[in-house]
């Protein structure tokens, strides 16, 4: 199977990302309540985010099929810190073998931009994201002070 990632393109692409992220949101939290209020402007950030540097939007394809989306970046308030955002495979895509290789792309994305170590926010109902985070390295950090279902986990990247 063949993996690639692209740049999302908003105009064509939209409806992935809300399919994804709402997934995401249930994934996470047991229902879409309060979905609506993340999605208000989610369009006009991301295209305003994907013209900065610093910023990476991207959709995840297997043999041409879309896959997921990935959505982090290399700046954080803490110095050589990126941030992961979204990391997302659709229910058919998941328990493959995947997220290892989307693991490996965003380490390498975050090595190349001057990061040492990632940093997310998980939801601590998502058991899934937890185990898989937990065996590949994530530490839990502290816990999200803004979600109170949610703790930050961190990953230092290899040199």
């Amino acid at each position: 199977m063949h993996l690639t990632f692209r740049p999302i393109n908003l105009e064509t692409d939209f409806a992935y990302c809300v399919a994804a992220r709402r997934d995401a949101f249930v994934c996470s939290f047991g229902s879409d309540a309060g979905f609506e209020d993340f999605l208000a402007g989610y369009f006009e950030r991301v295209s305003e985010r994907m013209n900065q540097p610093e910023w990476f939007y991207r959709h995840i394809f297997v043999d041409g099929e879309w896959a997921g989306q990935l959505e982090f970046r290399s700046t954080s308030p803490e110095p050589e810190t990126g941030y992961l955002h979204l990391i997302y495979l659709a229910p058919a895509f998941r328990g493959r073998g995947f997220a290892p290789l989307l693991q490996r792309y965003i380490e390498t994305t975050l090595t190349n931009a001057g990061c040492r170590r990632a940093l997310l926010s998980v939801s601590r109902d998502n058991h899934r994201a937890l185990a898989f985070y937990r065996q590949h390295g994530w530490e839990f950090v502290r816990a999200n002070p803004k979600h109170a279902k949610t703790d930050f986990y961190q990953c230092w990247l290899p040199a």
